[in-house]
């Protein structure tokens, strides 16, 4: 094999751009954007330290050696110039490249990355193959049938095969998690642009039919760079026993990409107990609302994972699910927050009776032996036991970060939030718990520009733009925070969470009496 095709693509993303180190291309949103050879290797020693200053004397060297007779002010400026028209980026406001005057530049927006990768890319090294984690991506199933009350049994099937593929193989295989993967359901885009906007080498997209009692289900794998097919097979069984099908064709299918990416690396992957098949319609259901935004959601969810148990108490996965839907409920609850929590801790406790290898009552259970326990060893323990079972799980990565900026161990929060991210890019929830880890490490300009990202994709999304508005007090910028917030009521309403943060901000802008005021206090 030549060694060109033999080297991987080596892609760096920040907000809606990504740069192939390799080809030497500039994208946004999956679109090429040309961009001359000076201007990109000025990127590409920026993003190789990215929040570091690059010395205008270092671009020197890179750009102009010695023995090279040129402008050198002159054509750094416009060579900078040049580089931030097409990233949409001003020395005025930078949103990605500061100008530290007589300095030199520092690259400032959230990056998504490895800088070992970034650096190999530039030196033009290969990197030890055996480093290498495969990035996959399970597209929704298309529900071809003709009754829309059936895209539950799709969008089921498509979790069956992201929760079994993310356990495949820890060390060699990376799964993107649903909420990123289900934003490309019926967006008509073409694979390889998928390819780059996730960061992933291979894409697993197939769909499901109905037709009288009978179901065909296809799947295929596409190696996402090349659009090349790789695998491809179908199924067609009697609808009556959905719980066998949906199990065996996510089994088969993961067994046939362990084969084609992973060779002599399968494991098993069946159910330590199926569970009776009326019982898994209602828990995909319950799936389905889950997934939904908004407390309507979590409360449908809750009556059919329910439901579901009534009718098999002993299905491991719908106990587990149930765990962490408490868990969730326990922030909105009318009940005291322990009280839900202690149901879910119950729920968590029998799914483990059941089957101890559920990643989701593990972080279930976690989350409970932390807000109720106050454990903080016991709770770290069992974080770690759900990420060993599936290390695939970006809300376990995402809440054991969360989790351990609270412990003061801020590189490590850093770290396991960015891995959330990583699994789950386009996610608002996850991003914005990223953009927490940094503030709790007191990193305000980092988190500034982590939440003006996530609002890029959601301008609507409180919760990282009432962090915003928290690091723009950090950093003296009382009045941006004032503006945030405002917008922030605006849009969520009177919440007394940010009425209590927006007095805050009058109060440290000196507005006592508006502060007061705001805070119902003559």
């Amino acid at each position: 094999m030549h060694e060109s095709e033999a080297r991987p693509s080596r892609t760096i993303r920040f907000g809606v751009f990504e740069v192939d180190l390799r080809s030497g291309e500039l994208r946004k949103r999956g679109i090429r954007i040309r961009l001359q050879d000076q201007s990109f290797q000025i990127l590409a020693l920026m993003l190789e330290r990215p929040g570091d200053i690059v010395r205008r004397e270092d671009l020197r060297q890179r750009l102009w050696p010695n023995g090279t007779f040129v402008d050198f002010e002159h054509s750094l400026n416009a060579a900078i110039k040049r580089l931030r028209a097409p990233l949409g980026d001003s020395a005025d406001n930078p949103r990605f490249i500061e100008t530290l005057h007589r300095r030199g530049y520092r690259f400032i927006a959230p990056v998504i990355g490895n800088a070992r990768d970034v650096q190999n890319a530039l030196s033009l090294e290969r990197p030890d193959a055996t480093d290498q984690k495969v990035r996959l991506v399970v597209l929704p199933f298309s529900n071809l049938s003709l009754e829309p009350a059936q895209e539950y049994f799709s969008d089921g099937l498509t979790e069956e095969m992201i929760a079994q593929l993310g356990r495949l193989h820890p060390r060699r295989l990376g799964v993107i998690a649903r909420s990123s993967s289900m934003l490309f359901k019926r967006a008509g885009k073409a694979v390889d642009g998928i390819g780059r906007e996730l960061n992933v080498n291979y894409v697993l997209e197939g769909s499901v039919r109905r037709e009288a009692d009978r179901v065909r289900i296809t799947a295929q794998l596409i190696e996402a760079r090349g659009q090349t097919h790789l695998w491809a097979d179908s199924y067609e069984r009697p609808y009556e026993d959905t719980l066998a099908i949906q199990s065996e064709v996510a089994s088969q299918i993961a067994r046939a990409l362990a084969l084609e990416l992973l060779p002599g690396e399968t494991q098993t992957l069946e159910r330590s107990g199926a569970p009776k098949s009326e019982a898994y319609h209602v828990y995909l259901k319950g799936r389905f609302h889950w997934n939904r935004p908004g407390d309507d959601g979590l409360e449908k969810a809750i009556e059919y994972y329910e439901q579901a148990l009534a009718l098999d108490p002993h299905f491991a996965e719908a106990h587990a699910a149930l765990a962490r839907a408490k868990v969730n409920r326990s922030e909105s609850s009318d009940k005291p927050a322990r009280v839900v929590l202690e149901e879910a801790r119950r729920s968590a406790l029998r799914a483990l009776e059941l089957d101890g290898q559920i990643s989701e009552a593990h972080l279930a259970l976690a989350e409970v032996r932390k807000r109720v326990d106050w454990d903080w060893a016991e709770a770290e323990r069992t974080y770690r036991k759900a990420l060993a079972l599936n290390p695939s799980n970006e809300a376990a990565h995402r809440s054991y970060g969360v989790f351990l900026a609270a412990m003061g161990r801020h590189g490590e929060a850093i770290a396991e939030t960015e891995r959330a991210v990583e699994l789950d890019p386009l996610c608002l929830t996850v991003n914005s718990s990223a953009a927490w880890a940094r503030y709790a490490a007191r990193q305000y300009d980092r988190v500034i520009t982590w939440c003006r990202y996530t609002l890029e994709m959601e301008p609507q999304f409180v919760p990282a733009r009432r962090l915003l508005a928290a690091a723009y007090v950090q950093t003296g910028c009382v009045q941006e925070a004032i503006n945030e917030l405002e917008e922030a009521i605006r849009t969520a309403g009177p919440e007394p969470l940010l009425l209590a943060w927006l007095a805050h901000a009058q109060a440290v802008d000196g507005r006592r009496a508006a502060s007061l005021s705001r805070l119902g206090t003559s």
